[in-house]
């Protein structure tokens, strides 16, 4: 019974770790419990799929939102992983991954083609901190300094791989980047050789790589070796602290999930020490001038060897230490090496005690561990240690001065230290303070002295303190360790881009060899405008929020929570999945994607697709680059398609295992190219809009398929795949994939972006940071791309035509000599033709003639370039939309009762609905009309949204016929003070620029004189702010104004990211003054174009149904006469053909009067 217990609890152990995550994670230990019978677990090992239920399970009633609560570290795990499950539910072992890298060496070797890349790392490196909370740049698991030389300092990345600096850690080179993983967690250098290092391989705390067992290099890092202890011989281990018998360097000693490993011959073999047989070994360490001595910790034991590590046993040891504890780690100290120092976790991972030894282990006494009172700033997180963080088996650390034995360090979230044994602590840093001195990133994997220094290994880099805390120098500048989930880079230049990094927030590159990182937390996908690089937009997990940055990164000022309909704080739903999916289409609209597709409206989530349940987030995002109306989503192994913009989809294929990827061809839109998951996942191609696939995974070795990426503007068709291991090229011509990896490290790569412009593509990695290579490119003879729509205006003026400019690009080689414009405003085509020269790769401005708007409201132009025998018309057509308005009649109130009287409202950066609103307002404080039932708000029954800057456009008003015109309107308003704010502009160029109307001390106007720098948030410094509930007139006097033809007013409502009252109600809304003798009300409301006219004129008259109208010549003949004119869709076609060249007058009589227009006909 004893044999079949033991064999019962090696296969646990074996399995759990099999299972690649760390087992002393709480939900992995209810899940054990759960399994725990001998017939059950024979035949079934752990599957990714158990993992994640028990923590779901774990989580269901807990505060997952919490900083620090160990949520986070398991579903970066998670995401990481579960790209790699097998076909039996499993995650694959150490082994069958080296066996992986092995076949892709293999396949390298057998490859026809030379691989033409040239990878270069890009960063980060280094970064300037714009607007993040929780700066850094990559987690450090290890760190040593060189026995032998105190300027060389090593470091262990869980994902980067062991980095090398000899002067101080000012710079660094990596030395692992060939190893088929680049995990490190401990790292050993020989006392009497410094060329020769150990690595212990993996990421020991939260699994990010897998462990090949104990490396070895002889030539400083140069080149590795296995050694007795690898993926073949020591499966599935979980490796941490590795040391080196200080006298015999033959002898080593590592820490792993199943004992402490012993070797005497410098790694040829190792030994399973007895009494650590299958035990999970959390923390080792050398008993300073006694090397005979080691001790060593489980998760809530404490062994001692006496022997240099021949046996270990806890009989005789450890008393006073907690008899249950979920993780111990300790530290010793050369000022007295009979001391010993334990760091204990509860069961739940929260703070236990810290407990001292005077005797070398046999006893331990508890310490008070006093922290000051809490912090109001952060009230739940600074009352012990721990900060309240529940997440030690993730990261804990300890550390005790080599010269004072009472000098303590303790470190989860943050920094704490003490002077006196552990009595008390005062706390060194916060995790949130990245511009203090002492600052350094949350998540304390790491301390150790070296030579008097204190070092830390954090969630963010490498940090050093050489005078107790007081000051932290971050030493990570050098290191490109980055663990980037997702990276978009800008359409104009491949040197433009911005990515998501674990832990460390969102940082963006700007042309400048600097990285910028302006938000924290998990930074995730991103996007680029694709009209203006320096618009880019980030989400943090879950698609929480979204960060947007409209200078390139060197600030941030938009902060966007998740959808309200998909966030459920109480079973902590923050959003969509961990990394939610977020991408704009050419027309620079956003797209997130959660359990529906939403659209961006300036400040907030407009919904646009039906739900797909609650616990059905979308996992892919794919917007056709030749036909935005086209998207493909992925919902687990389930291939979705819309041909509306994501209204409505419809599923048109499922795959065998879950969808990791898609991508239209950027020449030919009904080819569609799908990535799956798991080692034996494809890659399948679909000729006909998605509707049928082909496997096109041909020779592949099974590695996991991240991401796919099509190279437009070539006949071939290339493809680029980033994988676990490197990228892969297939073009048509070839048909099958080449390895495309020339100086890439042996990293999963995580996105690739492909800027056709500079024939580059960028990839990022999970670990070593974002690579950028050049691609081959094709030679095209004749080829145009239509590149930008511009001279188009927010708002354009009142009846007039509307004009723009086609910006076109000759790519190809051969001179174009004619191009023709093809232009349709709302399905109005038409056409014009350039003539000329265009010398290859140069760009042209072709006038579009105007266009007849078609009232107020949206308007959509659609431009396509042709020229003759143009090799890939896909990227020839760009569709732009506008808003345009009307005229307004002068002395008329509008009082916004009926669609006649609506306004033109949208949102900044936005062609959405605007967050202004018509109807009857129901507020608590804004409830109010001045006249009948409705107004203008910005929320009429609660409270308004955040980041928002919305505008209400009035009409179009001439000022020039009237004396003394006076803006007039009533409004109400509930604004959280210096934060949100509302003023009014006015426009005298069709909407192109915008001035502020006004000034505070004008009389009866603004409220509030504040500038930004005087703590009001956005403010102009003429401004409404606060709070005045009773509807009052405002009125300003437009004298100074008085000779505009052509001037439109907007109402400015400008919210903060964070609280929100009821906003803004406006009612009756007017432009008074009185009329010059000559004038009339209709006078403003005609308009002619075009004027002159070779034959035929477009008479505008806006507000009205029918007019009488003559046509007189310059002696005031009657040349042509009408009666009872429809005034079908506000214009009328008046045709002069046959008339002699010269001036004309046109007059219109109306029930509102007469006005009169002049004619000049050539």
């Amino acid at each position: 019974m004893k044999r079949n217990l033991l064999y019962v609890a090696i296969f646990f152990l074996t399995h759990f770790v099999q299972a690649q995550y760390n087992p002393d994670a709480p939900w992995m230990k209810s899940l054990k419990q759960s399994k725990k019978t001998l017939s059950k677990s024979i035949d079934s090992p752990v599957t990714f799929n158990e993992i994640v239920n028990a923590f779901n399970t774990f989580w269901k009633d807990k505060n997952a939102n919490k900083k620090g609560s160990g949520h986070k570290p398991f579903k970066r795990w998670e995401n990481h992983w579960k790209n790699f499950v097998k076909e039996d539910g499993t995650l694959p072992t150490s082994r069958e991954l080296w066996d992986v890298w092995t076949s892709t060496q293999q396949y390298k070797q057998s490859s026809l083609n030379a691989d033409l890349s040239n990878w270069q790392p890009i960063g980060p490196t280094d970064f300037t901190n714009t607007g993040s909370w929780s700066s850094g740049i990559g987690r450090i698991n290890a760190i040593i300094v060189d026995p032998n030389d105190s300027n060389t300092y090593y470091a262990g990345a869980p994902a980067g791989g062991i980095w090398k600096s000899t002067n101080l850690g000012a710079s660094w080179t990596p030395l692992s980047d060939d190893l088929p993983q680049i995990g490190v967690s401990g790292i050993a250098i020989d006392y009497s050789d410094s060329d020769t290092i150990y690595i212990a391989t993996g990421d020991d705390d939260n699994g990010d790589t897998f462990s090949v067992g104990v490396m070895k290099s002889t030539d400083g890092g140069t080149t590795w070796n296995t050694t007795g202890l690898s993926a073949i011989t020591s499966e599935q281990l979980l490796m941490n602290d590795i040391y080196i018998h200080p006298s015999n360097s033959n002898i080593l000693w590592v820490a792993t999930s199943r004992g402490v490993y012993k070797t005497i011959d410098a790694g040829v073999n190792w030994s399973n020490i007895n009494g650590t047989q299958n035990l999970n070994i959390k923390d080792i360490k050398l008993k300073p001038g006694d090397p005979d001595t080691i001790y060593a910790v489980t998760t809530n034991t404490f062994y001692v060897s006496t022997d240099a590590g021949e046996t270990f046993t806890n009989s005789g040891f450890g008393t006073g230490l907690p008899l249950s504890s979920n993780r111990l780690v300790i530290d010793v100290t050369p000022d007295n090496n009979n001391v010993i120092y334990v760091l204990s976790s509860a069961s739940d991972d929260s703070f236990q005690g810290l407990y001292k030894s005077t005797d070398s282990g046999v006893t331990f006494i508890e310490m008070n561990a006093t922290v000051p009172a809490t912090k109001t700033e952060y009230p739940d997180y600074n009352d012990d240690l721990f900060d309240h963080s529940t997440q030690a088996w993730f990261d804990m650390a300890l550390a005790v001065s080599e010269t004072d034995e009472n000098e303590i360090y303790v470190g989860v979230l943050n920094i704490w230290k003490s002077t006196n044994g552990g009595d008390n602590f005062e706390e060194v840093n916060e995790w949130h303070q990245p511009s203090t001195a002492s600052y350094s990133h949350a998540d304390i994997h790491l301390l150790r002295f070296y030579n008097g220094a204190l070092f830390a290994g954090t969630d963010g880099g490498f940090y050093r303190t050489v005078n107790g805390g007081t000051n932290f120098t971050d030493l990570t500048a050098g290191m490109q360790i980055g663990q980037f989930y997702r990276l978009s880079v800008s359409e104009e230049s491949s040197e433009k881009m911005i990515g998501g990094l674990q832990d460390n927030g969102g940082y963006a590159y700007n042309n400048n060899n600097t990285w910028l990182n302006y938000y924290g937390a998990d930074g995730m996908d991103t996007a680029i405008n694709p009209d203006d690089s320096n618009l880019m937009y980030g989400f943090i997990q879950y698609g929480s929020g979204l960060y947007g940055s409209a200078n390139g990164g060197n600030s941030r000022n938009l902060v966007i929570d998740a959808p309200a309909d998909e966030v459920d704080e109480g079973n902590s739903d923050q959003g969509g999945n961990w990394v939610t999916p977020l991408m704009m289409n050419r027309d620079g609209n956003l797209y997130a994607a959660y359990s529906s597709l939403y659209e961006l409206c300036g400040g907030y989530w407009s919904g646009i697709s039906s739900n797909f349940g609650s616990n059905n987030n979308i996992d892919v995002l794919e917007i056709d680059e030749v036909n935005p109306d086209n998207i493909f989503i992925a919902l687990n192994n389930n291939l979705h398609k819309s041909s509306d913009k994501g209204s409505s989809f419809t599923n048109v294929e499922t795959f065998p295992s879950n969808i990791t990827s898609i991508e239209v061809n950027n020449n030919t839109n009904n080819i569609v190219y799908v990535t799956t998951s798991g080692p034996t996942g494809g890659v399948y191609k679909s000729i006909d809009g998605g509707l049928t696939f082909s496997n096109i995974t041909g020779s592949l070795p099974n590695i996991t398929k991240n991401i796919i990426k099509h190279q437009n503007l070539h006949s071939q068709n290339p493809l680029f795949l980033g994988t676990s291991l490197g990228v892969y090229r297939y073009d048509d011509s070839v048909g099958d994939w080449e390895t495309f990896e020339n100086n890439l490290p042996n990293v999963s790569v995580t996105d690739l972006e492909i800027n056709i412009n500079d024939g580059n593509i960028t990839a990022a990695t999970y670990g070593r940071g974002v690579w950028q290579t050049t691609i081959p490119t094709e030679t095209i003879s004749d080829e145009i791309s239509l590149e930008a729509l511009s001279d188009v205006h927010e708002v354009v003026a009142c009846g007039s035509p509307s004009s723009a400019k086609a910006l076109v690009k000759n790519r190809g080689t051969n001179t174009v000599s004619s191009i023709t414009i093809n232009y349709s405003l709302n399905g109005n085509s038409n056409n014009t033709i350039w003539n000329g020269s265009l010398p290859p790769n140069s760009s042209i401005f072709i006038d579009i003639p105007s266009m007849v708007l078609s009232g107020r409201g949206l308007q959509e132009l659609k431009v396509n370039a042709t020229t003759s025998g143009d090799t890939f018309p896909s990227n020839n057509e760009l569709i732009t939309s506008f808003y345009s308005n009307e005229s307004g009649l002068l002395n008329v109130v509008n009082e916004f009762e009926s669609t006649s009287d609506e306004l033109v409202t949208f949102d900044d950066n936005s062609t959405c609905t605007g967050y202004w609103e018509r109807g009857e307002p129901t507020g608590t404080l804004l409830n109010m009309t001045q006249s009948g039932t409705n107004v203008y708000g910005t929320n009429l029954s609660g409270a308004h949204g955040n980041n928002l800057k919305s505008y209400l456009v009035s009409k179009c008003y001439d000022l020039s016929i009237l004396t003394n015109p006076l803006l007039k309107f009533y409004m109400a308003f509930d604004l959280e003070l210096n934060y949100d704010i509302m003023y009014v502009e006015y426009s005298i160029n069709n909407g192109l620029n915008w001035q502020i109307l006004g000034a505070a001390n004008d009389v009866n106007w603004y409220n509030s004189s504040t500038l930004p720098g005087s703590n009001c948030y956005n403010c102009p410094g003429a401004q409404w702010t606060g709070t005045d509930s009773t509807m009052k007139e405002y009125s300003y006097n437009l004298s100074a104004l008085n000779n505009e033809t052509n001037i439109i007013f907007r109402f400015v409502f400008h919210s903060d990211e964070f609280t929100t009252n009821e906003g803004v109600i406006i009612d009756d809304f007017s432009i008074e003054g009185t009329l010059s003798s000559t004038e009339t009300p209709l006078q403003s409301v005609v308009y002619v174009y075009p004027n002159p006219s070779h034959n035929l004129f477009s008479i505008s008259v806006k507000q009205i149904n029918s007019f009488n109208l003559n046509v007189t010549d310059i002696t005031g003949k009657t040349i042509m006469q009408k009666y009872h004119v429809k005034n079908t869709n506000g214009s009328y076609k008046l045709d002069m053909s046959g008339y002699a060249s010269g001036i004309y007058f046109l007059n219109i009589n109306s029930e509102i009067g007469t006005a009169t227009k002049k004619l000049l006909l050539k």
